[in-house]
Order: structure tokens, then C-alpha cells, then sequence
């Protein structure tokens, strides 16, 4: 991230006026882009660089005792809000604070210690124009990731977390040592899970492909009708419906399945079938509803999964399961 560099940054400080009204507040590009400047602070007796996009808007849940303090005090941004439906109440303090993307260091780092759960697209956008590659959130790589773009790293991805401290030269690296915690299906294991659906997937695809989409939608009504008689009645779900039905009507507990799981939007197509911003064939619902259903059950039987490691610097596929990162053997929060 050889844009941050401490010693450009200093030299900004010592060659530019600092913005009208303030003595630390220093322009990152042009003076015209006010929104995107750095401060200058001290921190353990050394100059640091806080790097800044604009504001943001922190909220802060209260206790009701809190509340009626800050509120005795004339305190501004204060929010209270009453749930209609159980009468719930919540109390919330909302202030503008600086919107803090990182801090560069005299040693030759910058660390990601905004206190958000996640950067922007905005922020992303930001912080790439420092980099040679860019930043991305990539919910299947467990959040947001630089992605190199040159060099013998091009198309490296790396994790970016809560406290990482990266290099302020190019090429883009991390100075911690982290490890990259995965998981995926052992097949073995995992069709021993699914040997209960074999005979109902093979049964409802079949199916499926026979049937056109108008005697699909139709049987598709007749079920849902008797699924919501059989819900008033019992309190049951259309999942455990369609668990009980699976292997005696196939067809009818694939509609359930899809209905619970909210395959292809199957509820609008029923009830309007001749609308065509969803309109799907059953072999296409079939398919979502297996990939979905497939899903659901690996996540409810986690003996499947088995447990992969990747140090730093090495590539990881992307994951539907999600991915950890643990620096130093402590878990960590990726962005």
C-alpha cells in the first residue's frame, strides 16, 4: 500500500496547510476531495496518521438507566422504540463520529482497526486507489479480501481482519502471521447424510421433467392449500411436511420443500402464474431446491465436514461453508 506511506504522509504535514479550522486535519489527493484527508495524532509518543472518509453515524444501545441520565442531561441523538408487537422497548444513542479506515505507522505499516464490522463499497474503493491491486468483499472467502493484481502474486487473494497490519510498500502483503481456517464435505460421509433423500431426489426429478409448469403451479396450489389446513390444525411446518411425505408423494413434498426454503419465488408463482418476472420450469425449481436442500442438510450434520488449513500466502477456493482466521492460534474477525 505504498499510497500510505509514512513518509509522503509526513511530508503532506510539513508542505500543505492544514484544512480551515483545524491544525491536524491534512488532504490525502486533491484539497477537493474534503471528505478523504487524514489526522494527525500521537500514540505512544510517536506521530500517527489516522486515514478518514468523511462520517459515519455510530449508534450505541442504551440500558432504560442510561437512557434517562443522558436524557436529564439535554443529551442530543437520543432514540427510544416500541416493538407493536410485544411492546418491547430499546434505547439507542446515535452520534456523527470520524469514519476511521485505518492507521499508518512510522515502522512502515498501515492497520485496519476501523471500528465497523465491515468495509464498504465506497471504503473498498478508497483504500485500492493506495494499493496495486483492490479490495472486494467476498462472502465466500469469509468477507473482505485484497486481491493482488501483479507480479508473481497476481490473482492472490489475501483475508483482511480486525488489527491486520499491512505493508506500506508494494507488493500488497500482510506483516502478521495468520492461518485461513476452512471446511468441506467429506464425500464419503456426506452421501451417507443424503442416502435417505436418493430414492425422492431420483423420484422428483423425474418428475419434474415430465410435467409442464402450468399442471406444476396447479398441483403446486392443491398442496399448499392442504399444507396450510394441515399447519392451522397441527402447528407443524411445510418442512416437516415435506420431511414426513418425502418417499409417499415426492412431487408434493419438492413444492413444500421449495415453499419452506423460498425456491424461486414458488409462493408468487402459485398464487400468479401468469406473472413472468419468476417464472421458472419445475426441473429448474427442482434443481435449487436440491443444491438448497443438499445444503441444509450438510449444516445440520457437521460430522460431513472435514477441517482445512492455509497459511499465509496461500491460495483458498472460495466456500459456501465460510472461512476463519486465527493469528497467533486466537481467532480473529475478518471484515
Amino acid at each position: 500500500m505504498n499510497g500510505l506511506n509514512y513518509d509522503r504522509l509526513a511530508m503532506v504535514t510539513r508542505t500543505a496547510e492544514p484544512y480551515r479550522g483545524s491544525l491536524d486535519r491534512f488532504p490525502l489527493f486533491s484539497r477537493r476531495e474534503n471528505t478523504k484527508n487524514f489526522y494527525v495524532r500521537e500514540a505512544n509518543g510517536v506521530r500517527v496518521f489516522d486515514i478518514v472518509y468523511g462520517n459515519r453515524t455510530k449508534s450505541t444501545s442504551l440500558t432504560y438507566e442510561e437512557y434517562l441520565k443522558r436524557k436529564v442531561l439535554g443529551t442530543k441523538g437520543l432514540h427510544e422504540y416500541t416493538y407493536p408487537s410485544d411492546g418491547r422497548t430499546e434505547y439507542w444513542f446515535y452520534e456523527t463520529v470520524r469514519h476511521v479506515m485505518g492507521t499508518v505507522y512510522p515502522e512502515g505499516y498501515f492497520q485496519f482497526n476501523a471500528d465497523i464490522n465491515t468495509y464498504g463499497q465506497g471504503d473498498n474503493a478508497l483504500l485500492s486507489r493506495f494499493s496495486s491491486g483492490w479490495f472486494v468483499n467476498d462472502s465466500r472467502r469469509g468477507g473482505m479480501v485484497h486481491t493482488a493484481t501483479a507480479g508473481s502474486s497476481g490473482g492472490l487473494r489475501t483475508p483482511i481482519f480486525q488489527g491486520a497490519k499491512a505493508s506500506t510498500t508494494e507488493p500488497f502483503q500482510l506483516l502478521d502471521d495468520y492461518e485461513v481456517i476452512g471446511r468441506k464435505v467429506n464425500r464419503k460421509v456426506g452421501k451417507e447424510v443424503l442416502g435417505g433423500y436418493e430414492t425422492f431426489m431420483r423420484t422428483a426429478e423425474t418428475m419434474c421433467k415430465a410435467i409442464s409448469r402450468d399442471v406444476f403451479l396447479a398441483t403446486g396450489e392443491e398442496v399448499l392449500t392442504e399444507a396450510r389446513k394441515e399447519i392451522a390444525n397441527t402447528g407443524t411446518t411445510q418442512y416437516e411436511l415435506a420431511e414426513r411425505m418425502k418417499n409417499e408423494a415426492p412431487l408434493d413434498a419438492m413444492i413444500l420443500y421449495s415453499l419452506a426454503m423460498d425456491i424461486g419465488k414458488l409462493a408468487v408463482q402459485i398464487n400468479r402464474p401468469d406473472v413472468s418476472w419468476y417464472a421458472t420450469e419445475p426441473h429448474e425449481v427442482f434443481m435449487a431446491m436440491k443444491r438448497h436442500l443438499n445444503t441444509r442438510i450438510y449444516r445440520e450434520n457437521p460430522e460431513v465436514f472435514s477441517i482445512v488449513r492455509y497459511g499465509k500466502g496461500e491460495a483458498y477456493p472460495p466456500s459456501i461453508w465460510g472461512y476463519e482466521i486465527e493469528v497467533n492460534g486466537q481467532k480473529v474477525q475478518q471484515y
